[in-house]
């Protein structure tokens, strides 16, 4: 799985040097052990992030904010619209928690 986010994070021009970046592989591995993580993402997902690398839960959603905004900077939508299996509304962009939502369920395929 890790080898799997880590190439398609840098297909997107993510890589390690965003300080987001283990906050949002993280939390992907966390939301593809446990999926119902994603109905309460602050409590279940973002407070024990936070704790671990002692950040605010503030700071963590607006570093993986930084890491969605890269990904759509760099031609994401199209990305995201391929795992998606649709195309995405242009106008929006996805808040954290849907990203990670987004990214989970596409590595979970088979």
């Amino acid at each position: 799985m890790k080898r799997s986010l880590e190439s398609l994070l840098l297909q997107t021009g993510v890589n390690k040097c965003y300080v987001g970046y283990p906050f949002f592989t993280e939390a992907i591995s966390m939301a593809l052990e446990d999926p119902s993580r994603l109905t309460g993402i602050q409590k279940n997902i973002y407070l024990p992030i936070a704790k671990k690398y002692n950040v605010s839960m503030f700071q963590l959603e607006k570093d993986i904010r930084t890491i969605r905004d890269v990904i759509i900077r760099n031609g994401g939508y199209e990305l995201l619209a391929e795992l998606n299996g649709c195309q995405l509304c242009r106008k929006t962009q996805p808040y954290p928690k849907e990203l990670i939502a987004l990214f989970a369920d596409y590595l979970r395929k088979p």
